[in-house]
């Protein structure tokens, strides 16, 4: 099972992205502008990639909004990155003000959130609600981001959750992650250790499960819950998380990110990126060799010691997402333990090509957006 003691689950960290530099902590009302080149780029330039935040743990992919690149974090904190000004600016870290949902029975366990543009304006931010976590008791709902970022978000939450996990068997409800199809369904993949990860269906105007919604309960033989992937490591357990699906616009193809291992231990963090692609959104995932992911299939994508990108700093990388600019350039983002800074949760941007439709990490490019 993971262990989260210092990330995810009731310590829910203040971003003192500051202290690493000797600054202060800020409240919501007293946000830190952060400039890049000043602060986090170790290259002569604000464009060596990649770009680094620190105190960054379980990202969501990048989202372009009014100029400004957006994600969550655990737990659930967000932040934003100016085009124009090249700084960033934690956004705040609280998207419950009001207090928690009506639906949830926990004390303030929100992890690993995804961030998704429904279109037409509405955006959504689902998380896990963990409600005991040695036995997968946890829940999955969302609020829908309105507001702008000059003025400041506000969050409307569901008036109840997506789904549900309840006991060491299922599927754990947690890591979720959303996306559209090339026919605009709505997908929700999520999962952890124990049963693997699955996909499932949403009403994009609800944002709950498309069919029968008032049942949330995983069960493993219910046909709206399909089995994307395992792990196929050296563990005991059924070590694998963080699912993350890319709907490639330019190809047929749908790639399907998963975590292997463990996260969440500094430098001796073994977890690492792996993937597979299909021309389905529901599956099968299949790796380079050809093997199926839900059979423990997956290509290594990020190794988990920094070799795949020639640097030991970039320890444990986890929490995959895809940022495409508007001149075209694709860039990959996640999470890692920083080897040159006692192991502390980081954020990295790299540029990314695809070569005969496979994604791949550019560490000597720079980034232009």
């Amino acid at each position: 099972m993971k262990n989260v003691p210092l990330f995810k689950g009731s310590l829910k960290y203040c971003l003192c992205l500051f202290l690493v530099f000797n600054l202060s902590c800020s409240s919501d009302d007293e946000i830190s502008d952060i400039p890049v080149d000043d602060t986090f780029n170790e290259g002569p330039t604000a464009a060596t990639a990649p770009m680094i935040l620190p105190d960054v743990h379980d990202p969501s992919q990048l989202l372009l909004i009014d100029d400004h690149l957006v994600f969550f974090a655990s737990a659930v904190e967000w932040n934003v990155f100016s085009l124009e000004n090249r700084t960033w600016t934690l956004g705040g870290d609280d998207i419950y003000p009001q207090g928690k949902p009506q639906w949830y029975e926990g004390e303030d366990n929100y992890w690993a959130p995804g961030f998704v543009d429904m279109g037409s304006g509405l955006r959504r931010v689902y998380h896990s609600a963990v409600e005991d976590e040695d036995n997968h008791q946890s829940k999955i709902g969302f609020v829908e981001v309105n507001g702008n970022v000059v003025d400041g978000f506000s969050f409307e939450p569901s008036g109840d959750f997506v789904l549900s996990s309840h006991s060491l068997s299922d599927a754990f409800a947690i890591d979720p992650s959303v996306f559209m199809d090339k026919e605009n369904k709505t997908w929700l993949v999520y999962g952890s250790h124990a049963a693997g990860i699955y996909t499932v269906e949403l009403d994009a105007q609800t944002g709950l499960l498309k069919e029968n919604p008032e049942d949330k309960s995983f069960n493993a033989s219910d046909p709206r819950f399909v089995h994307l992937a395992n792990y196929g490591g050296s563990l005991d357990e059924n070590n694998i998380e963080a699912a993350y699906i890319y709907n490639h616009p330019e190809s047929e193809y749908y790639y399907l990110f998963v975590n292997w291992d463990v996260c969440c231990s500094g430098v001796a963090s073994t977890y690492n990126i792996r993937i597979g692609r299909s021309e389905s959104p529901t599956g099968p995932f299949i790796d380079r060799d050809g093997n199926d992911m839900a059979e423990g299939g997956g290509s290594l994508f990020l190794d988990a010691y920094g070799d795949i990108v020639g640097d030991s700093r970039f320890i444990g990388p986890g929490h995959s997402g895809i940022y495409r600019h508007s001149d075209g350039m694709y860039y990959f983002s996640h999470h890692f333990y920083d080897g040159a800074n006692d192991g502390q949760p980081s954020f990295a941007i790299w540029p990314m090509s695809w070569e005969n439709d496979w994604p791949k990490i550019n560490p000597e490019a720079e980034l232009s957006f």
